[in-house]
Protein backbone atom coordinates (compact mmCIF):
# COMPACT_ATOMS: atom_id res chain seq x y z
CA UNK A 1 0.00 0.00 0.00
CA UNK A 2 2.82 2.11 0.85
CA UNK A 3 4.55 1.87 -2.54
CA UNK A 4 1.46 2.67 -4.42
CA UNK A 5 1.04 5.29 -2.29
CA UNK A 6 4.71 6.43 -3.14
CA UNK A 7 3.95 5.86 -6.89
CA UNK A 8 0.60 7.86 -6.92
CA UNK A 9 2.49 10.65 -4.99
CA UNK A 10 5.57 10.80 -7.31
CA UNK A 11 2.97 10.81 -10.49
CA UNK A 12 1.35 13.60 -9.59
CA UNK A 13 4.72 15.58 -9.13
CA UNK A 14 5.56 14.34 -12.37
CA UNK A 15 2.14 15.36 -13.52
CA UNK A 16 2.37 19.20 -11.76
CA UNK A 17 6.21 19.58 -13.03
CA UNK A 18 5.11 19.05 -16.95
CA UNK A 19 2.37 21.55 -16.67
CA UNK A 20 4.09 23.88 -15.33
CA UNK A 21 7.12 23.52 -17.42
CA UNK A 22 4.49 23.46 -20.63
CA UNK A 23 3.95 26.87 -21.08
CA UNK A 24 8.01 27.22 -21.46
CA UNK A 25 8.40 24.51 -23.86
CA UNK A 26 5.52 25.79 -25.75
CA UNK A 27 7.48 28.63 -26.31
CA UNK A 28 10.84 27.13 -26.74
CA UNK A 29 9.06 25.15 -30.02
CA UNK A 30 7.42 28.50 -31.17
CA UNK A 31 11.12 30.07 -31.09
CA UNK A 32 12.54 27.22 -32.67
CA UNK A 33 9.96 27.33 -35.30
CA UNK A 34 10.67 30.95 -35.80
CA UNK A 35 14.05 30.64 -36.09
CA UNK A 36 13.64 27.64 -38.78
CA UNK A 37 11.43 30.35 -40.75
CA UNK A 38 13.73 32.68 -40.67
CA UNK A 39 16.22 30.87 -42.01
CA UNK A 40 17.48 31.25 -45.84
CA UNK A 41 16.32 29.09 -48.65
CA UNK A 42 18.68 27.67 -50.75
CA UNK A 43 19.25 30.05 -53.87
CA UNK A 44 18.08 28.04 -56.51
CA UNK A 45 15.08 26.86 -55.16
CA UNK A 46 12.81 29.18 -56.60
CA UNK A 47 13.78 29.20 -60.22
CA UNK A 48 13.64 25.14 -59.47
CA UNK A 49 10.17 25.06 -58.55
CA UNK A 50 9.08 27.55 -61.06
CA UNK A 51 11.00 25.66 -63.63
CA UNK A 52 9.65 22.44 -62.74
CA UNK A 53 6.21 23.04 -60.87
CA UNK A 54 4.68 24.81 -63.37
CA UNK A 55 1.49 24.91 -61.30
CA UNK A 56 3.11 27.30 -58.67
CA UNK A 57 3.91 30.03 -61.10
CA UNK A 58 0.34 31.58 -60.46
CA UNK A 59 1.31 31.89 -57.04
CA UNK A 60 1.91 35.19 -55.12
CA UNK A 61 5.21 36.25 -53.89
CA UNK A 62 4.73 35.70 -50.58
CA UNK A 63 2.96 32.35 -50.95
CA UNK A 64 5.82 31.04 -53.38
CA UNK A 65 7.32 31.61 -49.76
CA UNK A 66 5.24 29.68 -47.69
CA UNK A 67 5.41 26.74 -50.15
CA UNK A 68 9.17 26.67 -50.25
CA UNK A 69 9.29 26.73 -45.95
CA UNK A 70 6.16 24.07 -46.05
CA UNK A 71 8.07 22.00 -48.78
CA UNK A 72 12.10 22.19 -46.48
CA UNK A 73 9.94 21.54 -43.64
CA UNK A 74 8.32 18.23 -45.26
CA UNK A 75 12.07 17.67 -46.67
CA UNK A 76 13.55 17.88 -43.10
CA UNK A 77 11.46 16.28 -40.86
CA UNK A 78 10.06 12.81 -42.85
CA UNK A 79 12.28 9.68 -43.87
CA UNK A 80 12.17 9.93 -47.54
CA UNK A 81 13.37 6.28 -49.40
CA UNK A 82 14.77 5.97 -53.01
CA UNK A 83 13.89 2.54 -53.85
CA UNK A 84 15.09 0.64 -57.12
CA UNK A 85 18.10 2.53 -58.14
CA UNK A 86 16.52 5.84 -57.13
CA UNK A 87 19.51 7.72 -55.71
CA UNK A 88 17.32 10.53 -53.87
CA UNK A 89 18.53 14.31 -54.58
CA UNK A 90 17.04 17.55 -53.21
CA UNK A 91 15.25 17.92 -56.56
CA UNK A 92 13.71 15.50 -56.67
CA UNK A 93 12.42 16.21 -52.68
CA UNK A 94 11.56 19.56 -54.00
CA UNK A 95 9.45 18.62 -57.00
CA UNK A 96 7.42 16.12 -54.95
CA UNK A 97 7.28 18.41 -51.79
CA UNK A 98 6.61 21.44 -53.87
CA UNK A 99 3.64 20.16 -55.23
CA UNK A 100 1.96 17.55 -52.20
CA UNK A 101 2.46 21.41 -50.19
CA UNK A 102 0.00 23.19 -53.03
CA UNK A 103 -2.49 21.26 -51.02
CA UNK A 104 -1.71 22.80 -47.55
CA UNK A 105 -0.53 25.71 -48.32
CA UNK A 106 -3.24 28.00 -46.98
CA UNK A 107 -4.09 25.39 -43.99
CA UNK A 108 -2.36 26.25 -40.53
CA UNK A 109 0.16 24.17 -38.65
CA UNK A 110 2.78 21.67 -40.10
CA UNK A 111 2.50 19.76 -43.63
CA UNK A 112 0.86 16.52 -43.31
CA UNK A 113 1.71 15.76 -39.64
CA UNK A 114 0.62 12.24 -40.37
CA UNK A 115 3.19 11.86 -43.12
CA UNK A 116 6.29 9.75 -41.89
CA UNK A 117 7.81 8.21 -44.66
CA UNK A 118 8.08 8.73 -48.75
CA UNK A 119 9.26 6.19 -50.87
CA UNK A 120 10.10 6.89 -54.67
CA UNK A 121 10.69 4.56 -57.23
CA UNK A 122 12.11 4.91 -60.79
CA UNK A 123 8.64 3.82 -62.52
CA UNK A 124 5.68 2.03 -61.48
CA UNK A 125 5.84 0.07 -59.08
CA UNK A 126 3.95 -3.15 -57.58
CA UNK A 127 2.26 -2.09 -54.52
CA UNK A 128 2.55 -4.18 -50.98
CA UNK A 129 -0.75 -5.25 -49.70
CA UNK A 130 -1.00 -3.96 -45.89
CA UNK A 131 -4.13 -4.22 -44.09
CA UNK A 132 -5.48 -0.97 -42.33
CA UNK A 133 -8.72 -0.50 -41.48
CA UNK A 134 -8.53 3.45 -42.91
CA UNK A 135 -7.68 2.26 -46.36
CA UNK A 136 -10.24 1.21 -48.82
CA UNK A 137 -10.17 -2.91 -49.50
CA UNK A 138 -12.47 -4.63 -51.97
CA UNK A 139 -13.06 -8.16 -52.29
CA UNK A 140 -12.65 -7.92 -56.10
CA UNK A 141 -8.89 -6.66 -55.91
CA UNK A 142 -6.96 -9.33 -57.59
CA UNK A 143 -4.85 -11.35 -56.22
CA UNK A 144 -1.61 -10.13 -57.87
CA UNK A 145 -1.59 -6.61 -57.55
CA UNK A 146 -0.84 -4.29 -61.20
CA UNK A 147 1.75 -2.08 -61.28
CA UNK A 148 0.64 1.29 -60.13
CA UNK A 149 2.00 4.75 -60.02
CA UNK A 150 1.38 6.01 -56.86
CA UNK A 151 0.06 4.96 -53.24
CA UNK A 152 -1.13 5.91 -49.69
CA UNK A 153 -0.72 2.84 -47.14
CA UNK A 154 -2.59 5.13 -44.89
CA UNK A 155 -0.44 4.59 -42.34
CA UNK A 156 2.02 7.56 -43.19
CA UNK A 157 3.98 6.17 -46.41
CA UNK A 158 3.42 7.78 -49.32
CA UNK A 159 4.82 6.03 -52.67
CA UNK A 160 5.80 7.66 -55.66
CA UNK A 161 6.92 6.86 -59.56
CA UNK A 162 9.35 9.57 -60.51
CA UNK A 163 8.22 9.37 -63.69
CA UNK A 164 4.86 9.66 -62.72
CA UNK A 165 5.86 12.49 -60.72
CA UNK A 166 8.00 14.41 -63.45
CA UNK A 167 4.84 13.81 -65.86
CA UNK A 168 2.24 15.25 -63.52
CA UNK A 169 4.45 18.35 -62.90
CA UNK A 170 5.18 19.29 -66.24
CA UNK A 171 1.46 19.28 -67.21
CA UNK A 172 -0.62 21.21 -64.53
CA UNK A 173 -3.58 21.40 -66.68
CA UNK A 174 -4.40 17.45 -67.78
CA UNK A 175 -5.96 17.20 -64.20
CA UNK A 176 -3.87 14.00 -63.49
CA UNK A 177 -1.11 14.34 -60.82
CA UNK A 178 -0.04 11.62 -58.69
CA UNK A 179 1.77 13.40 -56.29
CA UNK A 180 -1.96 15.79 -55.34
CA UNK A 181 -4.09 12.51 -55.84
CA UNK A 182 -2.14 10.16 -52.95
CA UNK A 183 -1.25 13.53 -50.93
CA UNK A 184 -5.31 13.78 -50.88
CA UNK A 185 -5.59 10.68 -49.44
CA UNK A 186 -3.33 11.76 -46.44
CA UNK A 187 -5.16 14.70 -46.21
CA UNK A 188 -8.49 12.28 -46.59
CA UNK A 189 -7.12 9.79 -43.61
CA UNK A 190 -5.83 12.69 -41.20
CA UNK A 191 -9.40 14.85 -41.40
CA UNK A 192 -11.51 11.94 -41.88
CA UNK A 193 -13.15 12.95 -44.72
CA UNK A 194 -14.70 10.39 -46.56
CA UNK A 195 -16.29 7.48 -44.53
CA UNK A 196 -14.79 3.66 -44.38
CA UNK A 197 -16.22 1.01 -45.62
CA UNK A 198 -18.61 -0.54 -43.67
CA UNK A 199 -16.98 -3.09 -40.88
CA UNK A 200 -14.05 -1.53 -41.49
CA UNK A 201 -13.46 1.03 -38.65
CA UNK A 202 -15.70 3.74 -37.14
CA UNK A 203 -16.89 6.69 -39.10
CA UNK A 204 -15.14 9.41 -37.44
CA UNK A 205 -16.55 13.01 -38.11
CA UNK A 206 -14.95 14.74 -40.86
CA UNK A 207 -13.01 17.98 -39.72
CA UNK A 208 -14.52 20.73 -41.94
CA UNK A 209 -16.50 23.66 -41.17
CA UNK A 210 -19.65 21.70 -41.84
CA UNK A 211 -19.26 17.71 -41.73
CA UNK A 212 -22.99 17.27 -42.92
CA UNK A 213 -22.87 19.73 -45.78
CA UNK A 214 -19.40 18.09 -46.55
CA UNK A 215 -21.11 14.22 -46.59
CA UNK A 216 -24.13 15.25 -48.48
CA UNK A 217 -22.52 17.02 -51.25
CA UNK A 218 -19.39 14.54 -51.79
CA UNK A 219 -22.22 11.51 -51.85
CA UNK A 220 -24.34 13.70 -54.45
CA UNK A 221 -21.21 14.47 -56.73
CA UNK A 222 -20.07 11.19 -56.24
CA UNK A 223 -23.19 9.65 -57.57
CA UNK A 224 -23.22 12.25 -60.05
CA UNK A 225 -19.53 11.04 -61.77
CA UNK A 226 -20.60 7.29 -61.45
CA UNK A 227 -23.96 7.57 -63.28
CA UNK A 228 -21.86 9.44 -65.65
CA UNK A 229 -19.34 7.02 -65.88
CA UNK A 230 -22.20 4.66 -66.40
CA UNK A 231 -23.76 6.46 -69.43
CA UNK A 232 -20.44 6.74 -70.96
CA UNK A 233 -20.36 11.32 -70.64
CA UNK A 234 -17.87 13.34 -70.65
CA UNK A 235 -17.16 14.97 -67.04
CA UNK A 236 -13.65 16.86 -65.60
CA UNK A 237 -13.05 14.00 -63.39
CA UNK A 238 -11.12 11.18 -64.39
CA UNK A 239 -13.22 7.79 -64.24
CA UNK A 240 -11.34 6.46 -61.58
CA UNK A 241 -13.15 8.46 -59.27
CA UNK A 242 -15.84 6.05 -59.79
CA UNK A 243 -14.44 2.95 -57.78
CA UNK A 244 -15.14 4.42 -54.67
CA UNK A 245 -15.40 7.37 -52.44
CA UNK A 246 -12.06 7.72 -51.49
CA UNK A 247 -10.72 7.71 -54.94
CA UNK A 248 -13.66 10.45 -55.96
CA UNK A 249 -12.17 12.72 -53.26
CA UNK A 250 -8.19 12.06 -54.08
CA UNK A 251 -9.54 12.81 -58.18
CA UNK A 252 -11.70 15.41 -57.51
CA UNK A 253 -8.51 16.98 -55.89
CA UNK A 254 -6.70 16.87 -58.92
CA UNK A 255 -9.51 18.48 -61.00
CA UNK A 256 -9.62 21.02 -58.50
CA UNK A 257 -6.32 22.22 -58.67
CA UNK A 258 -5.78 21.27 -62.06
CA UNK A 259 -8.73 21.91 -64.13
CA UNK A 260 -10.62 24.52 -61.48
CA UNK A 261 -12.67 26.35 -63.86
CA UNK A 262 -14.26 23.17 -65.66
CA UNK A 263 -14.93 22.08 -62.21
CA UNK A 264 -16.57 24.82 -60.84
CA UNK A 265 -18.79 24.63 -64.71
CA UNK A 266 -19.56 21.20 -63.86
CA UNK A 267 -20.15 20.64 -60.09
CA UNK A 268 -20.43 24.16 -58.55
CA UNK A 269 -21.19 22.64 -55.15
CA UNK A 270 -18.48 20.22 -54.66
CA UNK A 271 -15.96 23.21 -56.05
CA UNK A 272 -17.51 25.26 -52.93
CA UNK A 273 -16.98 22.42 -50.66
CA UNK A 274 -13.12 21.88 -51.62
CA UNK A 275 -12.62 25.79 -51.65
CA UNK A 276 -13.43 25.65 -48.15
CA UNK A 277 -11.57 22.87 -47.51
CA UNK A 278 -8.36 24.02 -49.01
CA UNK A 279 -8.84 27.58 -48.61
CA UNK A 280 -8.05 28.35 -51.74
CA UNK A 281 -9.62 29.50 -54.68
CA UNK A 282 -7.28 28.21 -58.00
CA UNK A 283 -9.84 28.83 -60.73
CA UNK A 284 -9.65 32.87 -61.00
CA UNK A 285 -6.02 32.85 -60.90
CA UNK A 286 -5.71 30.09 -63.70
CA UNK A 287 -8.11 32.09 -65.93
CA UNK A 288 -11.88 31.27 -67.34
Amino acid sequence: MDRVLVLLASGLVLLAAVLALRPLLLRLSARAALRQQAQPLPPRWPSLVSESVPATRHLSDADRLNLLRASRELIRTRNWEGCQGVTLTEEIQLIIAAQACLLTLALPGEPFPGVREILVYPRTFVPRRVYDPRKWLHDDEPEHPSPLLGESWGNGVVVLSWEAVLEGAQNPADGSNVVLHEFAHELDYERHLTPPPPGLGRDMRPSVSDPEMWRRVLEESYERLCAKIEAHAPSVMNAYGGTNIAEFFAVATESFFEKPVELAREDPDLYAQLRSLYQQDPAPSLGS
